[in-house]
């Protein structure tokens, strides 16, 4: 009798072992991808692509480990992104007429740099700092909002 309470208690603490481990919390951000410049090192999630709630419209940068501040660098490709964008979805809306694609340039610099953001960052382990920079908006509400402000300029 007093070997079955043994074997109770040890095979209760198995599982009291067994369920500690399994609900032990993990930080699941971190366990689905690597940094490209860090392949053996886990990145949050966002480093691979998987979206965030509230920008359907991102691009993960990098920066490399610089002289500037961290703040620099982030302002600095925040910047860059933004440009980047005004001018290939001004490119991609308005290919044909010049002047409409510039001031949709225009339209689109002024509304990105009001609207998009550093959603996330992180730096490597090579001190690279990686920054997921995002549009709270869709593409087709962005088109819609520029070709009323396009409509909306003197001719």
């Amino acid at each position: 009798m007093r070997m079955s309470r043994v074997k109770r208690l040890l095979v209760l603490g198995v599982v009291l072992t067994l369920s500690a481990c399994a609900s032990r919390s993990v930080d699941t951000e971190l366990t689905r991808c690597v940094y490209p410049d860090s392949p053996r090192t886990p990145a949050p999630s966002f480093v691979c692509g998987e979206p965030v709630t509230g920008y359907p419209v991102s691009v993960l940068r990098s920066s490399e480990d610089s002289e500037q501040s961290v703040h620099e660098r982030m302002q600095a490709t925040l910047d860059d992104q933004v440009v980047r964008w005004s001018e290939q979805l001004a490119d991609d809306w308005y290919p044909d007429d010049a002047s409409v694609n510039a001031q949709a340039r225009a339209f689109l610099l002024d509304w990105l740099q009001d609207n998009a953001r550093i959603v996330r960052s992180r730096v490597s382990p090579t001190a690279t700092l990686w920054l997921l920079v995002g549009i709270p908006d869709n593409l087709n509400h962005l088109r819609q909002l520029t070709q009323d402000a396009l409509s909306n300029l003197p001719n």
